[in-house]
């Protein structure tokens, strides 16, 4: 907790569109007061250069450029670096480009001097904001680096990720979730390595966050309440329904309709219980040799025992298995939308 009294928050991000929703609902609640957020990044969506620049946009974009932003791991652990400009534009914020007199300071973002993968520095920053919350809402890299160097850290932080899908169809191969995938052995490293005396990380899957889908029509709800006065658009719902609309267009590529999953917002909500959610615990491991099956995620269930039925090993992880996806989005529009002017 920092020394105000308010709830230590780092949000570990690639971000990525639906990392900029997360960062967008968290920046309100820091400059509510609510809380003391921090900042890192991981490459996954994008570099991790990149992640860092967009994510200090955002926050420039939402009043709170006092937020650190430190850049961490460049490259998973062990596999080369696979990005989605694809899924969330050429640098991450779909059509969303920051302006000239925008332009987010160089001196926002501390950014690793190498190409080479640097978690150090993002769990650097961990140790320095002291969370009482982690979000993960990218691969697990810099995690997985705090689980062999800052093990103090996660004994002291409640640690949630989104990543995963169990028994359910994965959004990058057959079975296997996203970020899971890109560093899958880094999640399998800071699962089996997890510090004894830190509380159970929890995991926001693929099987609950892909119900979060977010209408062109919500969106509009959103930005128009955020005009001013004279009916002008805002920076944050320029910026919004420029990255939202390249995110309707991919889904529509692929099949889901002109409609956005917003996987990290749900997340965040989770890991700060500001929304009802139900969780059952197992012991989940991260398959990361197999190319065939890399990054799918597998749970022994452990219900009324110490350990699961089927491997007889202790659990270690909290999985999401429910929330409402409406509740998600009035919370969001509760905190970020401007109250809309009191009836006559």
């Amino acid at each position: 907790m920092s020394g105000d009294g308010r709830l230590s928050v780092v949000a570990d991000v690639d971000t990525g569109i639906d990392d900029a929703l997360a960062l967008v609902w968290l920046a309100a609640r820091h400059r509510a007061g609510d809380i003391d957020l921090h900042v890192t990044t991981s490459a996954g969506n994008t570099t991790a250069a990149l992640a860092a620049r967009n994510s200090a946009e955002v926050l420039r974009v939402c009043g709170v450029s006092d937020v650190p932003v430190v850049t961490g791991a460049a490259a998973p652990r062990v596999l080369p670096l696979t990005t989605t400009p694809e899924t969330h534009g050429p640098e991450g914020l779909g059509y969303w480009r920051p302006s000239a007199t925008g332009a987010v300071p160089a001196a926002a973002v501390q950014t690793a001097q190498t190409a080479q993968a640097r978690p150090a520095d993002a769990v650097a920053e961990w140790v320095r904001a002291r969370p009482d919350h982690l979000l993960v809402a990218g691969p697990a890299t810099n995690l997985a680096y705090a689980v062999d160097h800052a093990p103090d850290l996660l004994r002291q932080a409640r640690v949630t990720l989104m990543c995963g899908a169990f028994t359910y169809p994965g959004n990058t191969t057959p079975t296997a979730e996203w970020n899971a995938w890109v560093d899958p052995h880094a999640l399998s490293f800071a699962l089996e390595n997890w510090p004894d005396g830190a509380e159970l990380p929890v995991i926001c899957p693929l099987n609950v966050t892909e119900q979060v889908i977010l209408t062109p029509e919500r969106l509009d709800a959103w930005t128009d309440g955020m005009a001013g006065p004279d009916g002008t658009a805002s920076e944050l719902a320029g910026m919004l329904q420029d990255a939202l609309r390249f995110y309707f267009e991919f889904h529509e590529s692929v099949g889901v309709g002109h409609v956005a999953q917003i996987h990290d917002l749900a997340a965040a909500m989770v890991m700060l219980g500001a929304v009802d959610a139900s969780f059952r615990t197992g012991t989940v491991a991260v398959e990361s040799e197999s190319a065939l099956l890399r990054g799918t995620t597998v749970a022994d269930w452990v219900d009324d025992t110490a350990s699961g039925p089927y491997w007889g090993r202790p659990a270690t992880a909290r999985v999401l298995t429910g929330i409402d996806p409406g509740e998600v989005f009035a919370r969001f529009a509760d905190t970020v939308v401007p109250p809309g002017p009191s009836p006559r």
